[in-house]
Formats: structure tokens, sequence, C-alpha cells
């Protein structure tokens, strides 16, 4: 310690080393055992969840059962555009106000809309999460759906699908229509003619209809329970309760390129065995494989992408719902005659690895907690999901893929198919499923031969 000039005393301690004469405090070392889930049901029946994980931050998520399978005519594409007017204008805030007080506390929101459940998400630091959990409550339960805004949305929404980039999405689109005649055929993207209808009452309509209290759940990762239901409780029970609408009920049926597994997550087993299978598939682009971490031993990427060179893009992918889902299954007849140990037990670690990446964040934490109740009424923790991933076995593959191969196929294309670089990779619906039928019995998908 030195002396200055005036007199007073300048600490020259490295902040490497413990101050002279301070005992250090032992730094708290986080708890060897996840936190438990809380959960309290309001008279009304919102459900309050939460797990207090240690760190500074705190995420937050009202979690809705509403989604395009409950649009009528009358009301299609409200759910897309509840997305975009996620965070915009509420009966007691202009949108700049909301948009301010996000800057303040360095929030991060996201609104997200699905076939069946909508989500409002704060990510924020834990000394912000009351004032954050009030701006989260009066966007969700208060919107004021102001004229214009809703016209902008509209328009935003417009240029958004008018992209380059939307492809992808649209393929996946076409594909869940396809499979589906009913309430998860409706259009999750709406078509122009939809948007043109919907109006402010319109959407207050729709969300006065199923954003009512037993179709709410308020979940948290990070924060303390107790604290948490004493600031959410006056903002929530005062919603009236209702009986919950029952989910609509789809009619079924199949495609080529993804085929329909009944249960969905609500079949446990069969939603673990989906994934498992979906990383046993893998694959990717043509241009880029990246390693073996990100699937260059994989089926998709050594018996497709590796040999066909008008394949540009070649990947398995999975559209779960809560009672039925779709399933990506190029080059899966194969996989009826089995699947060796190396590559399953390959699948299986890929499939734990990122799973438990993900519960890394509170984010994906409190989503997991919220849709998890919504879709199953409890929590199934990480350990008991990796559990699972690591007890499925071969014969588990087999008898999944046999379910999947029983449908009838169809075939959804989309782009411009008169100038393909190679006529095998765009060939006509009767010709794909004429080889398809006669492939039942072969070791490889004559598609792609």
């Amino acid at each position: 310690m030195d002396w200055l000039k005036d007199g007073t005393k300048r600490i020259t301690t490295p902040l490497s080393h413990p101050l002279p004469g301070v005992q250090p405090e032992r730094p708290g070392l986080p708890p060897l055992t996840p936190p438990p889930t809380q959960i309290t049901v309001l008279d009304n029946g919102v459900r309050i969840i939460s797990e207090a994980s240690p760190g500074p931050t705190a995420s937050l998520g009202m979690y809705v059962n509403s989604g395009s399978i409950y649009e009528t005519a009358e009301n299609s594409g409200c759910s897309a555009l509840l997305e975009c007017l996620g965070f915009k204008a509420t009966l007691h805030r202009p949108t700049l106000r909301i948009m301010k007080e996000v800057e303040k506390f360095g929030n991060t929101i996201v609104a997200n809309a699905s076939r069946e459940q909508m989500s409002y998400t704060i990510d924020c630091l834990k000394t912000g999460f009351p004032a954050a959990l009030e701006l989260l409550l009066d966007c969700v339960l208060n919107p004021a759906f102001e004229a214009q805004e809703v016209e902008d949305q509209k328009m935003r929404l417009a240029m958004l699908l008018g992209g380059k980039d939307i492809h992808a999405t649209l393929m996946t689109e076409l594909l869940t229509r396809a499979a589906y005649q009913g309430p998860y055929g409706n259009p999750l993207i709406p078509e122009p003619e939809s948007m043109a209808r919907i109006t402010p009452d319109v959407l207050r309509s729709f969300v006065a209809r199923h954003f009512i209290a037993p179709h709410l759940v308020l979940a948290a990762a990070g924060v303390d329970h107790g604290e948490l239901v004493e600031l959410a409780k006056p903002m929530l029970q005062g919603l009236p309760g209702a009986t919950p609408l029952a989910e609509p009920k789809p009619e079924y049926s199949n495609l080529l390129l993804a085929f329909e597994y009944r249960g969905g997550w609500r079949d446990v087993h069969g939603a673990v065995v989906m994934t498992v299978l979906n990383y046993l598939l893998g694959g990717g682009n043509s241009f880029s494989s990246g390693g073996p971490g990100k699937g260059m031993h994989s089926r998709l990427y050594t018996r497709v992408l590796n040999k066909y060179g008008f394949v540009h893009s070649c990947a398995s992918f999975n559209s779960t719902f809560n009672g039925s889902g779709l399933v990506g299954i190029q080059h899966w007849i194969t996989l009826r005659s089995g699947t060796n140990r190396v590559e399953l037990e390959r699948a299986k670690r890929s499939a734990v690895s990122v799973i438990c990446n993900a519960l890394e964040s509170k984010a994906t934490s409190a989503e997991d907690i919220g849709r998890q109740y919504l879709t199953y009424g409890r929590r199934i923790s990480g350990r008991t999901y990796v559990e699972m991933l690591e007890a499925v076995t071969q014969d588990d593959i087999r008898q999944f893929v046999r379910r999947l191969l029983s449908s009838k196929p169809s075939l959804a294309a989309y782009g411009d198919r008169t100038e393909t670089i190679d006529p095998r990779a765009s060939p006509d619906v009767d010709e794909v499923i004429q080889k398809f039928r006669g492939s039942h019995t072969s070791r490889e998908f004559p598609f792609v031969n």
C-alpha cells in the first residue's frame, strides 16, 4: 500500500491476489442435482411453473394452447399475424415505450406461433425480472391491435413471405398441408386472401376465445417460485375461468418424403425413437460436410449426397404435434433391414449431446417447462429423456420404421421443375408412387438408384 502526496492511501495489490487481512469467501458451487420444478395453479386455471436455476439471468414465457389448428375460414391467418404483433402496442403502452423498456433492461423478446401453441418469451437479468414479467403479461393479455399497426404488420408479413429464403419453410408447410386433412392441414403460413380479411376486431375475437385461463401456462427458469407467484397472481387472477376448448381432431393421411407417426409427443417412447432415427439418418448440404460431429457419417451423407451429384441438399426432418407427427423418409427403405450397432450408438450420442447442450440455456428450460405442461400436464426431466434415448434398441428403430412405411405415399414439390439439372431429381408423382410401391421387398430405395 502506497501513500499519495495528499496523505491518502492507495491500494497496490494486484486484482489476482487477495487483499491483505481480508478473508475471501469460498465461492458457492452450483447444486449437483437440477432444481425441482414447482407449480402453482390459480383458481381460474392458469398454471405458474418455474425452476430456480442458478446464474445471473432469467427466462420467462407465456405459453398458450392456441394456433392455426383452431382457426376457421373466417379467421385463418390470425396466429401468424399475432406472432408479428407480439410485443406491440397494448392498452397501457405504445409500441415505442415497449421498445424503450426492452432496450433499457437489455431484454431479449420473442413471439412465436405454431399449429398447436403460441409463445411469448423474455430473457433478462434477474435484477430486471419483476419489470420484465409485468411487460410480458401486459403484452399478452392487453394487446391494443391498433388499426394502422395491424395493417403495417400485414404488409411486413407479405414481404417476408415474398423473400428468396422462404423456400425451405414453404416446403415444410406444403408437406404438412398434404399430409393432413382437417385442422392440422390449416395453413400456418397464410394465403394473401386470408390476410385481407383479418381486421383488429377479428384478432380481438380470436384472442378472447382462445387466450383463456385454462389455456395459459406461465413458465420461468432462474427465478424464485414464491416471488414469481406473488408478482404474477394479481395480473392473472382476473382472467375469467372457462372450460378448455376441445382440441380439433385431424383426419390422417401420409406422404412420400414424410410419413405420419400417430401418437406424436404424447407417445413419449415413439418420440424418443423418432429422435434417434432422425440423427441416424442425418444429412445436410453437398458442399459442406463440416466433420463427423455434423453428421458426415450419417446415412443420407454416405448413401445419397456422396453418391448422386444431382442432389444438392438431402436431410431428414421431423415435424411433431401433440397427437401426430411427420418424419422425412429419404433412403429409409434400407432401414427395414436393420441398423448396425456403431451407427445407432453414434445417433444416440448425437441426440443426447444436442439435448444436454440445449438445456444449458434458461430460455430452452423455460420453453421446455411451458410446452410440456401444455402437452402432458407434467414435466419429463432432461435426465429421464436422456435415459430413454440411451435405451433405444435396433429393434425399436426397425419397428418404428415399419410403422412409418405402412401407408400410401404422395409427393409435394416446390419450384420450377422444367429446368432441373438432372431429370431424376424431380420425377413425376405417378413415377415416384410406382417405384415406391415396387420397393417394399428391396433393400435399397429405388428413387435414388
